[in-house]
């Protein structure tokens, strides 16, 4: 008899915690915050090994930019860049190990370069837009042209 009772309370005690670490397995979330003030503009819940997109439009050469990243325990990694051709602030080979792939008229860099402050100046023409999942978010419906935001993980604990 005894030994069906610490059964009993062991499976109890793994009950009791299983709430607890669902809960914890899904603190990690995406955030775009206004500078200077710190304000949070848009949040997404998400999950380490997840993909974010921002899509632009090049200042100076007008052609469209698609940049993937992924998103780590430790942070927002780039790890692929997309554009017609090389421009001003692009990545091309400037990263040890990055690869690149000429397709047609497309320039793909693949690449690992780890972003521990993501800041962005939203373009008054840029057009910069962050999508994750079915999610799109055009960064001008959440900030003014000119505003400098700052992409981040953050991981929130229970009750934050």
């Amino acid at each position: 008899m005894p030994l069906r009772i610490i059964y009993i309370l062991f499976l109890l005690i793994q009950l009791l915690n299983a709430p607890v670490f669902a809960a914890e397995k899904s603190s990690l979330y995406l955030q775009v915050v206004g500078q200077p003030e710190g304000r949070v503009l848009l949040e997404f819940q998400v999950e380490a090994g997840d993909l974010f997109y921002i899509d632009y439009v090049h200042s100076s050469d007008h052609t469209p930019v698609h940049d993937i990243f992924r998103m780590d325990e430790d942070g927002i990694v780039l790890i692929e860049e997309n554009f017609d051709w090389y421009g001003s602030g692009l990545e091309f080979l400037s990263n040890a190990g990055a690869r690149v792939s000429l397709s047609g008229d497309k320039t793909r860099v693949f690449l690992h370069r780890e972003c521990p402050r993501l800041l962005l100046r939203v373009g008054r023409v840029a057009g910069h837009v962050i999508t994750y999942k079915d999610s799109r978010t055009p960064l001008l419906s959440i900030a003014r042209g000119g505003d400098s935001v700052w992409i981040r993980l953050v991981k929130k604990g229970r009750g934050e």
